[in-house]
């Protein structure tokens, strides 16, 4: 499990570069992480992540004459959260996030072409992911701030509960965990 010092560093990284794909992978692994470890900074982190993932896959937003101006605001709210993190300041950290997430809301506002709403849109997908790991639909929703009852909607909507679960003995339990213990 990698920490959050690292983690910012690396959302900003693929941020900065555009590298979509690999933003929406980083947003999986830190929902996950956090769902393993009940961490709240993570999973905020996680569906900043897919949300920015979402946002850089409209053309209007990136066409936009404002969006350099906004991707580097991001960017800066990054290197305040990357140094907090070094730091080990957790409330500075957070404050940092809840900029980038206001500034999300307010492309959303702004920019967008109809009332998307993508950050609550990435909080119910990401809670989606860690109900998906094992959390309950309280769980999930406590963990990533989404509506339970929305979550809930979007659960019964898609195959997750019909999908087989994957049965493993004691003795793949007993490595996964042990596997999970060592990178900590």
């Amino acid at each position: 499990m990698q920490t959050l010092s690292f983690d910012i560093i690396e959302t900003q990284r693929l941020f900065t570069e555009k590298r979509i794909l690999d933003l929406r992978g980083l947003s999986s692994r830190l929902i996950r992480e956090a769902a393993l470890a009940n961490d709240y900074g993570k999973a905020e982190l996680g569906i900043i992540a897919y949300a920015l993932h979402k946002i850089e896959t409209k053309p209007h937003f990136m066409q936009n004459p404002k969006w350099g101006r906004i991707k580097q605001s991001i960017i800066e709210q990054f290197t305040q959260g990357a140094f907090a993190a070094k730091e080990n300041d957790a409330q500075k950290f957070l404050f940092a996030l809840k900029k980038i997430i206001i500034i999300i809301r307010n492309i959303d506002d702004e920019l967008g072409n109809y009332a998307q709403n993508i950050y609550d849109k990435a909080k119910v997908k990401q809670a989606s992911l860690a109900y998906s790991y094992g959390l309950s639909i309280a769980q999930s929703a406590a963990l990533t701030g989404a509506d339970p009852k929305e979550l809930q909607s979007y659960v019964g909507f898609t195959t997750m509960p019909d999908e087989e679960l994957e049965v493993k003995s004691i003795g793949e339990r007993v490595t996964e965990l042990k596997k999970i213990l060592e990178e900590n």
